[in-house]
């Protein structure tokens, strides 16, 4: 084929359509591929910062929280999360790829300085309150001049129940401490579980070990060589015996004087 022919046969404008059309189906299957990785692996974290900006990190997903290290001074910071505090989001989220393309990924948005989720969807607990407030409820019943009221206040006083209130400690960053905190301790543990009965062992062979039974062992030692010795000789000297008497009955056979 010559050149004019070979141009009209594979470089056509059909032809380069079909090109196109399987170049754009091979990366629709590679990030297809690629973003199912993704999304089944790991989980889309928003974290707002103090500034009121935002960034958008990706966290695997395993158990119930999520770690993000910060590469500059190693600070580790963990938020726990479960289903309720989580929304889906499309991935990669841009706006040119068509929707039907695009996946769904876990997102959980947070707070730089709150462990607690900002999408926490969870009901609220009822009949909850500081050990304060049912105090002053108590003061107010008795205050009261009508008795239905009091009563009223009285038994709402001792239904409630005392949670902690939002003054603990709530910063991300301790949370991923303490967790690294449970780590070491746990290695801690571990070691001292392996060494202690070492240690231990070492003490008695040290407190068993006193000059009487070194001075006993000695002598054992030298008495079992000596005996070790007597027994050579003594074999020695029977071979040697032996030895010179079939010489002797050999030089009889023989006629040797």
């Amino acid at each position: 084929m010559t050149g004019p022919e070979i141009e009209a046969t594979f470089f056509n404008p059909l032809m380069m359509f079909l090109y196109l059309f399987v170049i754009f189906v091979l990366m629709v299957t590679f990030y297809q591929w690629t973003w199912s990785g993704k999304v089944d692996n790991y989980v889309k974290v928003i974290v707002r910062e103090s500034d009121g900006s935002s960034t958008t990190e990706y966290a695997p997903k395993s158990g119930t929280s999520v770690s993000l290290t910060n590469p500059k001074n190693g600070t580790t910071r963990t938020w726990p999360f479960t289903d309720v505090c989580t929304i889906e989001m499309l991935y990669p989220g841009d706006g040119f790829i068509p929707k039907f393309l695009q996946k769904k990924i876990r997102t959980l948005i947070v707070d730089a300085n709150d462990w607690e989720p900002l999408l926490n969807r969870g009901s609220y607990s009822e009949g909850v309150a500081s050990p304060d407030v049912k105090d002053r409820l108590r003061e107010i019943a008795e205050s009261m001049q009508d008795g239905r009221t009091r009563s009223q206040l009285l038994g709402m006083a001792d239904t409630l129940k005392t949670a902690p209130t939002r003054e603990m400690v709530a910063s991300p960053a301790v949370l991923g401490n303490i967790a690294k905190e449970k780590v070491s301790e746990l290695a801690v543990t571990v070691a001292k579980d392996i060494m202690s009965p070492l240690q231990e062992a070492i003490k008695k062979l040290g407190k068993q070990l006193n000059p009487t039974i070194v001075y006993i062992g000695l002598g054992l030692i030298a008495i079992l060589l000596v005996y070790t010795i007597f027994q050579l000789n003594t074999i020695a000297e029977s071979d040697v015996m032996q030895l010179a008497d079939d010489v002797a009955k050999i030089k009889g056979a023989l006629g040797v004087q």
